[in-house]
């Protein structure tokens, strides 16, 4: 088993809503982005750092980066806990 090491501050990792559980090759298949974005959806969850190809993902981590700025394929900051606003999105804070 591998581990995905992520080092320095403000480093940029890609992240893809996934299926739970790999297929027979090891790789997740990617999911639009809402079905992460909060909400009961147990059955997906966000995969960090990992490599796409074929709308699957292979090669990263399911354990949240720290230290690093997280954003999906589709161009969605994520934040704590899974959700998400888009890039340039506006909105009160």
């Amino acid at each position: 088993m591998s581990a995905l090491v992520l080092t320095g501050c403000a480093d940029d990792v890609t992240a893809d809503c996934v299926i739970a559980g790999p297929d027979g090759t090891g790789a997740y298949q990617i999911v639009d982005d809402h079905y992460c974005d909060g909400g009961s959806h147990a059955s997906y969850f966000w995969y960090y750092g990992g490599t796409a190809s074929n709308g699957h993902v292979r090669g990263g981590t399911t354990v949240r980066p720290q230290n690093v700025n997280i954003t999906s394929r589709s161009g969605k900051y994520i934040t704590r806990g899974g959700f998400g606003f888009s890039k340039g999105g506006g909105g009160g804070g």
